[in-house]
């Protein structure tokens, strides 16, 4: 099995693909950006994508769901004022948890249940605009990523992220206090001047490692793995209450870290292009390959994180296939 990704320096010959026939109650998911973020999808992308269905007599609504920590999309009134300020203001759009409803969705071989976005079952087909980046604890996130922490609700990323051990090595630790600042679970407290990690309370998600001058903080264990196969186990489950999606991933302003950060992120790579394709493991595994290549294997040497078992499990799991052809487009 082989599946079809196609790769356009613009979005415009992208929009030729998406189907014209598509059913009603179709959604846009996306990226808003936490604020402070400058690297966040370009919403003039985002735009033309809407403008191009509503030229096709659709009538799409953007959708997102509120975020674990503490931010401006913790909850659903700061998240659609952060939308809009990020220029997300040219249609209307749904927070499909609003401050944490869900439903509950089998995951396949498990006694499990994922913890969606209430408002999910609302739409029938979506259009996943992705934006390539770094991650923290997945070493990247895509197309898959959206899917699954993007329509899950606040106690399903919560799930997701328990699996994360996180752990001080004091012999890097200055003591500078940054970590114990950006926490917002009260999970790390200073002892000796070290910063002390409380496994109980941490909830993994990581935000401490981003302010750490000195790497002093690690992940103990197989956390990084076990947290990516309960990424697919949840795109997996969204996949049940959505047969029909379409992704379009955006590799510009590629950045190692992901789109929640709250402060400017450098640019790792120069900009590659726009990906389309209606197999998210295929457009992930080429975006993977595309960034590593532009960056002469820099992006996979820098995140030092084993970033397979996402890609993978996916296919393992039946959400598509590794193997694909690139198109290059007009």
């Amino acid at each position: 099995m082989t599946s079809k990704v196609y790769l356009s320096k613009t979005i415009e010959p992208i929009l030729n693909l998406i189907p014209t026939n598509l059913p009603p109650n179709l959604a846009i998911k996306t990226h808003f950006g936490e604020k402070g973020c400058t690297t966040y999808p370009n919403p003039e992308i985002i735009k033309k994508v809407y403008n191009h269905l509503i030229n096709q007599s659709h009538k799409p609504t953007l959708i997102e769901t509120n975020v674990l920590y503490q931010g401006s999309r913790t909850n659903t009134t700061d998240h659609l004022q952060t939308a809009k300020e990020h220029g997300f203001d040219f249609a209307p759009i749904d927070i499909l948890d609003n401050d944490n409803q869900f439903i509950e969705v089998p995951i396949d071989n498990s006694d499990k249940n994922a913890k969606l976005a209430k408002n999910l079952p609302n739409y029938n087909t979506i259009i996943f605009i992705s934006h390539f980046t770094g991650h923290i604890i997945a070493g990247f996130g895509a197309a898959i990523k959206n899917i699954s922490m993007g329509l899950a609700s606040r106690g399903g990323k919560l799930d997701m992220h328990t699996t994360a051990i996180l752990t001080v090595n004091p012999e890097q630790c200055t003591g500078c206090e940054n970590c114990l600042n950006k926490c917002n679970f009260n999970a790390i407290t200073m002892k000796n001047n070290k910063a002390e990690i409380n496994t109980k309370t941490c909830i993994g998600c990581a935000a401490c490692t981003a302010v750490c001058p000195t790497s002093a903080i690690r992940w103990q264990g197989s956390s990084s793995e076990e947290l990516q196969k309960k990424i697919v186990q949840y795109a997996q489950a969204a996949k049940k209450i959505i047969p029909n999606m379409i992704f379009i991933n955006i590799l510009e302003n590629i950045t190692l870290e992901c789109d929640c950060v709250n402060y400017p992120q450098k640019i790792f790579t120069k900009d590659i292009g726009i990906l389309y394709s209606t197999d998210p493991v295929a457009i992930d595994k080429a975006s993977l390959d595309l960034v590593n290549k532009q960056s002469q294997g820099g992006f996979h040497k820098i995140k030092q994180t084993n970033n397979s078992p996402q890609i993978s499990y996916a296919e393992k799991m039946g959400l598509g296939t590794q193997n694909y052809t690139l198109t290059k487009l007009q």
